[in-house]
């Protein structure tokens, strides 16, 4: 469904916020109708009418009221509807078409009783079929509307907290790292992506999977060579069949895509302008914020982690008797180990993105691979003891840690794309190849419970081990590069200080979003000039800010400023001076722009001037939001750094650098404007 009309209307909500009421009240009115609620998408609507709450664009109170009103009225309709047409309702349509919508119902109501109405609120598919059902099946009209408005009244801040707390968690990161924000949704999309789509597959093969298997067996035995090669595979006879048939189709698409891969890439551009282009948008997203996180998944790839938890499995296996199990399991480790080392030893370069220098990380695909064959034979040996109803689950926790790790390693420059992937697709085939000569085998059963029990305590505990060695040193290592480049100084003087940027980000929501100076002077001489006129250097937060944001009585001594960061970068200098007034402060940021001035190859720091004041949020969170200083960036500037040549260029950027000696700048820059007077 096209929902580009949900962010039109979204748009035209927070101009015109007087008619929340009106629009919540009417989405949660139809949504509530028998059946029409299926086609109309307003948990979308309302989560994003609770976020523009959440950024203070409306009021909590009078939209949870208009909710629930019309959520009841909806459901008081739906329910006299049924009670009206009882079963005649099941023959008109559009209630003829969706049978087994209705059934679906009228069984969740057998089965829990009146507690549907309450329960059913909350279950999308199911809300807008309860009261229909309910009153068909002639549940007393005042037991209905009593157990209806506790519902609905329960029902409004349930679906519009989350909203809400996106938009007020949208304020506070966007104030300091908006690519967070980018970042986290972007997780959050491909990790649901890649959920709904493993759960897919993996139903479409169960549900199908037995048919297309008695085809192939009837078809093959009829074939006069097939029938000798694929018939003890094929015999149905044999343990784990379907399994076995299964490992088998996945073993030939991935070698089939491994050789698409590895042998084609070369000769094709699209491969590797992908890859440049997932890399550089990779190195746009890097922030402070999320780099510690990424460089802790990527310790998922350690060998001590995954090889160390596999070993933990074996010993179990061969202390309950399971030789079977132990030397399948081995051989898998072993045969990743081996992939491993060839693909570190020469298969293809580490990317450049994160300027490792001499020191680099495992080469692209042979972590991957390592971490995808223990993780994933590990879930072929466990869903094996498993019900049939719980198999997909193994299956579904190695898939998401593969893809957390991907994108950790992706992010930090690790990997290239097709490498992480192609590191997947071999660990996968090597898998389907083991995991075939296990299935083809009857072996004793063991506990799958106490088995998994051990692996992921394991690789919990071992994980959390290396982060704590190695994550420090690995975040030190993986910062995101400066691109440097050089420009005459007289140019940058005179007109050059134009293709610098002069915002530090385009979110609208961010008040102080532009850079007020260009500064070319050395960084220590700079602090020690503020620090002369009462400035304090401040060391950034880090993530442990957020818990000190909970403080429920938050003051200029307990809520610490965050860093904000530029191209991923956070402030090569942060310093702050009290203001007057309770919670305010001003404080002056610094961030390396990567311009060389030439000669003497002086940085120019992009700089912002800002007001900032201490807000508290739902009395729950606090944060220190900024503010433009405008137009008083030129005398602020002159009085900040009295010393120093400052010049206006009329554009809103004041450029200040070291004093020239007499008849310099004349020699370097004729007709410039510079000077201590700031012309």
């Amino acid at each position: 469904m096209d929902s580009g009309w949900i962010h039109d209307l979204l748009n035209w909500l927070a101009a015109n916020p007087g008619w929340g009421w009106a629009l919540v009240f009417a989405v949660a009115f139809i949504e509530s109708l028998v059946l029409v609620g299926i086609l109309l998408p307003g948990i979308m609507i309302l989560f994003g009418v609770g976020a523009l709450v959440g950024l203070g664009v409306m009021q909590m109170v009078p939209i949870w009221l208009a909710a629930s009103a019309g959520a009841f009225l909806g459901d008081a309709i739906s329910y006299f509807l049924g009670r009206r047409y009882r079963e005649r309702l099941m023959e008109v349509w559009p209630f003829s078409r969706f049978p087994n919508v209705m059934q679906r119902g009228r069984n969740f109501f057998n089965k829990y009783g009146e507690k549907s109405v309450f329960a059913g609120r909350f279950i999308g598919p199911l809300r807008p079929i309860i009261p229909a059902i309910v009153g068909m099946l002639d549940m007393k009209p005042a037991r209905f509307l009593v157990a209806d408005f506790a519902a609905s009244i329960a029902w409004a801040p349930a679906f519009l907290l989350p909203g809400l707390f996106f938009g007020a968690s949208l304020e506070v990161a966007s104030e300091y790292a908006g690519r967070l924000v980018v970042v986290l949704v972007l997780v959050l999309l491909l990790l649901w992506a890649a959920w709904w789509l493993m759960r897919a597959v993996y139903m479409f093969f169960a549900s199908r999977s037995a048919r297309w298997l008695r085809k192939t067996i009837t078809w093959s035995r009829r074939h006069p060579v097939l029938g000798r090669i694929a018939g003890p595979l094929l015999d149905p006879s044999q343990p784990e069949v379907l399994s076995v048939t299964m490992l088998g189709i996945i073993l030939v698409i991935l070698f089939w895509g491994v050789i698409m891969l590895g042998f084609m890439g070369p000769f094709a551009p699209q491969p590797a302008a992908f890859d440049a282009a997932v890399a550089d948008f990779a190195l746009a997203l890097r922030n402070d914020l999320t780099d510690p996180v990424m460089v802790a998944f990527s310790q998922i790839s350690r060998w001590q982690v995954t090889l160390l938890a596999a070993v933990a499995v074996l010993l179990w296996l061969l202390g309950a008797g399971q030789v079977n199990a132990s030397v399948h399991w081995l051989v898998a480790i072993g045969g990743g180990v081996l992939i491993q080392a060839l693909l570190a030893w020469g298969l293809r370069a580490t990317p450049q993105v994160a300027a490792l220098g001499s020191e680099k990380f495992p080469g692209p695909s042979s972590a991957m691979s390592l971490a995808t064959v223990i993780l994933v034979f590990f879930a072929v040996l466990v869903a094996k003891e498993m019900k049939r109803t719980h198999r997909q689950w193994p299956y579904l926790a190695s898939g998401l840690l593969l893809i957390v790790l991907g994108i950790a390693r992706v992010y930090l420059g690790l990997e290239w794309f097709s490498g992480a992937l192609m590191g997947v697709l071999l660990g996968l085939a090597w898998v389907s190849i083991v995991g075939i000569a296990y299935r083809q085998r009857r072996l004793e059963p063991f506990s799958g419970t106490v088995a998994a029990t051990i692996f992921y305590s394991a690789l919990l505990f071992l994980f959390s081990w290396q982060v704590s060695r190695h994550g420090e040193e690995d975040l030190a290592r993986l910062q995101s590069p400066v691109v440097v480049r050089e420009m005459p100084a007289a140019h940058w003087w005179q007109d050059g200080w134009g293709e610098l940027p002069v915002e530090r980000t385009r979110l609208v929501s961010v008040a102080s979003r532009g850079f007020n100076l260009q500064v070319a002077a050395p960084i220590e001489s700079l602090q020690a000039q503020l620090a002369e006129q009462g400035w304090t250097a401040v060391e950034p937060a880090d993530w442990r800010w957020f818990v000190q944001a909970l403080n429920p009585s938050p003051t200029e001594d307990n809520v610490p400023l965050v860093a904000r960061s530029y191209l991923g970068r956070s402030e090569a200098l942060l310093m702050q001076k009290d203001l007057p007034g309770d919670r305010r402060q001003r404080t002056i940021r610094f961030w390396d722009s990567g311009l060389r001035l030439s000669p003497g190859g002086d940085t120019v720091y992009l700089v912002q001037i800002s007001d900032e004041e201490l807000v508290q949020r739902f009395r729950l969170i606090s944060y220190w939001r900024s503010a433009s200083i405008g137009s008083d960036a030129l005398p602020k500037a002159r009085a900040l750094f009295s010393g120093l040549e400052v010049r206006d260029t009329g554009s809103g950027i004041v450029l200040v650098r070291q004093a020239r000696g007499p008849g310099i700048e004349a020699a370097g820059q004729p007709g410039s404007e510079g000077g201590r007077s700031g012309r």
